[in-house]
Formats: C-alpha cells, structure tokens, sequence
C-alpha cells in the first residue's frame, strides 16, 4: 500500500507519517519500502509492546492502562507499586514483563520462564472485600485464561483445582491473586498470570515435566500480543459480570464446569496429614468435597491444603 494512502487510511497527516514509521521502526518493526508497490510489513519485534496490546483494546476496566517492561522481579511488585497510586489512577492497569527473576507460584514456589517466551502478567483491581474474594477472583482469572487461550487455539482448557490451566493434564497456566484490604470499602487485588507459549520441552524442570507443557509444545504457534489482548477482554468481561446480581453464581458455574478435578480420585496433604478420596463438588469458597474412604464427605480450603497425587 502506497504511504500516502496508508496514511489517509490511519487518520495520520502526511507530515506525521514519517516519525510514525520510524517510531515503528525503533520498537523493532520491519517495514519495507518499494516505490511501486509500498509499504509492506515485514516482520514484528518478538517483545511485547504496550501500544500494539493497548490498541483499540475494547475495554471497560481491565487493560485501560498497559505497561511492559523487559525484566523485573515479579510483575505482581510492579502492581503493588502502582496501587499507591490508588484507585483513580491504577484501577484495571496491566503489567507485563518478559522475564521475571522472581515470580512467584502458589505456596512459595517460583515461576520461573526464559525471556519471550510467556504471557507474564500481573492485573490491579480495586474490588470490594468479601469473604472469599480470592477464591472467586481466582476462578474468575481462570475462566478469563482458558477463554484467551480457546481464542487463539484449537485446545480445550480444563482448570485444575485450585488455580492452574491444563490442556490434557498438562499444566499450560498458572495464576496467584494476592490482596490488601483497606478497611472498610474496596481493597487493592493483584492477580498474577503466567501463560506457557514457546518453551521447549527441556526448559522444565525433569520433576515436572510430564505434568507441563506449553503451547508451542502441544502444536500451537501462538501471538504472544493476541493472546494478551484476548486474556485482558476476557478478564474484563468476567470481572464485569462479577458486579451483576447473580455473576458470582455465574462465575462459579462456569469454573465448575471447566474443573477436571472433579470425579478424580486424589490425595491432599492438610498440615501433616494426607487424605484420599474422590472429588465430588466444589464447594462456594472453592474448597474441594472428597469422599473418604469411609463415606464421610469433607470439605478442604484451597488456602490450607495443597494436591499431593491425582489419579484418573
């Protein structure tokens, strides 16, 4: 396409058109230029960039402000800095990163990817404190992952429970939400998402890797910016049903039938002791219900028990 043209087409003037270009061409744009045929895109830069995620992003809430940055500790810090900018300047701000050095996993583990290979995100929200925000929001989250994912992809995402994306079994996503109330009206939540997109098998540790995957692995070539772009929609979506009269119940269900914890016969670890029995529900605070071995049903919580074996 002639510059002229692509330019009256963008709403750019002529006089601007050029530093735009360039401006393209130092974010690490490709463009070519042929004085019959035009301008022709190359080839994009492998990071992500905030204009190209942030883009006629249709949006109400979440993604109303993007950040990316090269390498930080974790992005969920670089969110917590953000929220003592408060509500007003912060509310629904994205941050991604390309590498993290410290990224932390549920329990205290770290996720850990090599650069430019994950969605690497971190979401600020003012929400109202209830009891089991964080159950909630973390189903919310994972709706909004498997949604994105599906967008992009052929697979289909299952949630295991509590809070990792699994295609086949194999854990492709992770999320953390951490929150700080304030006191009395909506306290600052953090939720933390890491999307595996184009590692190679050997990048995961041998202990873990029959059970993870990502994307590239299982046969998908995925936009890193489009799959950014299809969790922030997502996210905002989910999170705007969550303000609805019967969006919570919503939410519910819709992880509910995502679960591929449920039916499964598993062993969790409570404190020092372990149980095992078959998940038969979820209960509202996302806990899960096993059947003992003697019948009786019992309800553990996601924040003091952690999987130690699943079965089929």
């Amino acid at each position: 396409m002639a510059p002229d043209q692509l330019a009256a087409e963008a709403g750019i003037p002529p006089k601007h058109f050029a530093k735009e270009l360039a401006d393209l061409a130092g974010h690490g744009f490709v463009i070519e230029s042929h004085p019959l045929a035009g301008l022709r895109l190359i080839s994009a830069p492998a990071h992500l960039c905030e204009a190209e995620i942030a883009c006629d992003l249709a949006v109400s809430r979440v993604g109303r402000i993007v950040r990316c940055v090269e390498s930080t500790s974790s992005t969920n810090d670089l969110a917590w800095q953000a929220a003592a900018e408060g509500p007003q300047a912060a509310d629904g701000l994205a941050v991604f990163a390309e590498h993290q050095s410290s990224g932390r996993g549920r329990r205290g583990s770290c996720w850990l990817a090599p650069p430019h290979s994950s969605i690497l995100c971190s979401v600020l929200v003012w929400m109202p404190d209830v009891p089991g925000q964080g159950a909630i929001l973390t189903r919310a989250a994972a709706i909004a992952v498997a949604e994105a994912i599906e967008d992009q992809c052929r697979e289909e995402v299952g949630i295991k429970w509590p809070n990792d994306l699994v295609i086949d079994d194999r854990k492709v996503a992770g999320i953390l939400v951490e929150s700080r109330p304030a006191g009395p009206g909506p306290g600052s939540v953090v939720i933390g998402v890491g999307i595996n997109c184009d590692q190679e098998e050997e990048v995961f540790p041998a202990e873990i890797r029959r059970h993870a995957a990502s994307l590239a692995m299982l046969g998908e070539e995925v936009d890193r910016t489009l799959l950014a772009r299809a969790f922030l929609g997502r996210l905002d979506q989910v999170i705007g049903l969550m303000g609805e009269p019967s969006g919570v119940a919503e939410v519910r269900r819709r992880a509910a039938g995502r679960c591929r914890t449920i039916g499964r016969r598993i062993s969790l670890r409570e404190g020092d002791s372990t149980y095992t029995g078959e998940v038969v529900d979820l209960d509202p605070d996302y806990g899960l219900a096993l059947r003992l071995a003697d019948g009786r049903v019992q309800v553990f919580a996601a924040m003091t028990t952690h999987v130690a074996a699943q079965g089929e």
